[in-house]
């Protein structure tokens, strides 16, 4: 039945991701511990939640619940987790389906998993589980986008993990806050949150949650164009997780520190993180996260005149990111084709490529790229010669960057619109 069942798998996988669904099924074998060529009806929860996940971070809920749907045809989840004969294993399980629901968008049955084990973890008075599973149903909102009933849950868990006097479950109930504050626009608040969560993850000796915090860090001072302070972060993060298996995040913080070496004009150490980032996603089988290096790249080997490559890379992150639904991705790629136009001084097709960019950050409500996208366009055309077009574009940066309390950045577009007065 094993034989069969790992066969159904992969074959799930092939139909919805062809050549690399595969690569995926045995990296995510490997990283919790399953027999890649030997999966087992028990391996199931966790390999659901993990494939789900990858899935939703690749093309969005319908496909991470498209898999799962194809995966509960195989075999009644509900039905293996209640055999399972050890309590915390159970409870594991249990967990791994919730995750699951939430990365496939099944709202009601997520509920229904992490009430229950709240509910349990109440009847036994264990505050830290209470904190625990306060935060997957904080999770549950944060993912609908619901971000003050999250932070209610978040906060609530952060109260038990003190009543607890848990510093691992204070630092990371303290991580979520920060990182909905700082979805809120609400810099000082994340990163008080944030440092708060480093405080105790050096109580707790806990790398992972160091490095998320240190990546919030970062994401903080880089949106702020604070660059130098954002390496630090970033450089921090790396320390802590490159002794950990969190290769997800490892891959993260080399992108984003490539990212700002970028916005530094640091072409040769931005190209050196990129290529750490692709190492460690290829690892993990981040499929997405090795296309978001190589379409990252591209900007620095724009800069450094290597035209073809440049190109080859964006049609490479392209065709992987249209494949999974990275619509982000996919603006970003759109964006630097027209970095690249524009420095071959083919106004048309960097115009088209701009255009298309603000068309799909705008279809999913990206405010600060689609700011980014406007003031790049903005200076085309500028260069160009096209002086009132550019003002109107920059302007639309401005209304983004004053709605977002981005002041360095509302200063440089104003300052490039006094210029052109």
């Amino acid at each position: 039945m094993s034989k069969e069942l790992t066969e159904q798998i992969f074959a799930i996988m092939e139909r919805e991701m062809s050549d690399i669904g595969g690569f995926i099924v045995k990296k995510q074998c490997m990283l919790i511990g399953s027999d890649p060529n030997d999966i087992e009806p028990t391996d199931l929860p966790r390999l659901a939640s993990n494939l789900s996940e990858v899935m939703r971070t690749f093309g969005g809920y319908e496909k991470a619940r498209k898999i799962y749907s194809e995966i509960k045809k195989l075999e009644n989840l509900d039905q293996v987790v209640e055999g399972e004969k050890s309590e915390s294993k159970r409870q594991t399980m249990l967990e791994d389906l919730g995750m699951t629901c939430i990365f496939s968008a099944e709202w009601d049955k997520a509920f229904e998993y992490f009430n229950r084990l709240l509910g349990d973890a109440r009847t036994s008075n264990d505050k830290v589980q209470i904190s625990r599973y306060l935060r997957r149903l904080g999770f549950i909102h944060q993912e609908r986008s619901e971000f003050d009933r999250a932070l209610e849950y978040y906060e609530q868990a952060l109260e038990a993990a003190e009543e607890a006097k848990d510093p691992k479950s204070i630092g990371q109930s303290s991580n979520f806050i920060g990182g909905i504050y700082w979805n809120k626009g609400m810099y000082e608040k994340a990163g008080q949150y944030l440092e708060n969560a480093i405080e105790y993850a050096l109580k707790a000796e806990d790398k992972k949650i160091l490095g998320s915090a240190h990546i919030g860090l970062g994401n903080i001072h880089s949106d702020c164009d604070e660059l130098q302070d954002a390496i630090l972060h970033y450089q921090n993060a790396l320390k802590y997780l490159s002794d950990t298996n969190e290769v997800y995040e490892i891959a993260r913080a080399h992108n984003n520190l490539g990212d700002t070496y970028l916005r530094l004009k640091d072409w040769d150490n931005s190209l050196k993180e990129f290529e750490k980032c692709k190492e460690f996603a290829m690892k993990g089988g981040w499929m997405n996260m090795k296309a978001w290096a190589e379409f990252n790249s591209s900007e620095a080997l724009i800069e450094l005149g290597k035209f073809d490559l440049a190109k080859k890379n964006l049609d490479d992150s392209l065709n992987v990111l249209n494949k999974i639904g990275d619509r982000v991705g996919i603006g970003g790629i759109y964006q630097n084709y027209g970095r690249l136009y524009a420095t071959k001084k083919d106004w048309a097709k960097s115009l088209e490529y701009y255009g298309k960019a603000i068309m799909v950050l705008t279809e999913i409500n990206h405010p600060i790229s689609l700011a980014s996208a406007y003031e790049e366009l903005g200076n085309v055309l500028k260069s160009k010669g096209d002086r009132e077009a550019a003002k109107t574009e920059l302007r639309r940066a401005v209304n983004l960057y004053q709605h977002l309390d981005l002041q360095k950045q509302l200063k440089r577009v104003l300052k490039t619109i006094e210029r052109l007065e």
